[in-house]
């Protein structure tokens, strides 16, 4: 099992500019994310409030994605696999990172007026200035940028951000 750190190493290539916390696949994880999160981003609340809900919303949607593919991979082969939240808070921008060993991308299913499920992956292409997603062996990452409020991206941000 990867300690968060070891993980940024293996997703990122360096952990220095990024806050990690490791999660059990367990519905209770979605909140302690936001937490972290809120804390994480305490000192932009003072002047973005908007910002930060924005955040904690795409974090909220991106880790109950993540436990519930790992949810349903482990009946499949129980072992435990943890989930991994990144942040890294720039003056214009969060950069979001969500780790987790489920091999399938999340699936827009929701249809209709008022679908009971699905409609987190169209809430976070609303809120992000860009999102892409890494795979690898052994895991998958989804990275989702947030602009600041009234703030939009330039190309050369852009092409920073991406790999």
């Amino acid at each position: 099992m990867h300690r968060a750190s070891e993980i940024g190493r293996l997703v990122l290539g360096t952990v220095a500019d990024r806050r990690w916390r490791s999660l059990p696949a367990v519905p209770e994880s979605v909140a302690q994310a936001r937490r972290f999160t809120e804390g994480v981003l305490a000192e932009v609340a003072a002047t973005d409030a908007d910002h930060l809900d924005d955040v904690v919303l795409v974090v909220s949607e991106l880790i109950t994605n993540a436990v519930r593919e790992v949810a349903r991979m482990k009946r499949a082969q129980d072992d435990g696999r943890p989930v991994h939240l990144g942040l890294a808070v720039r003056p214009r921008w969060t950069h979001i990172s969500a780790v987790d060993t489920a091999p399938d991308l999340p699936r827009e299913t929701g249809h209709g007026p008022l679908p009971i499920s699905g409609r987190g992956i169209p809430i976070i292409r609303h809120l992000a200035a860009m999102t892409w997603v890494e795979r690898a062996d052994e895991h998958k990452t989804i990275h989702v940028v947030v602009a600041r409020t009234g703030v939009e991206l330039t190309p050369e941000e852009g092409k920073s951000l991406k790999p």
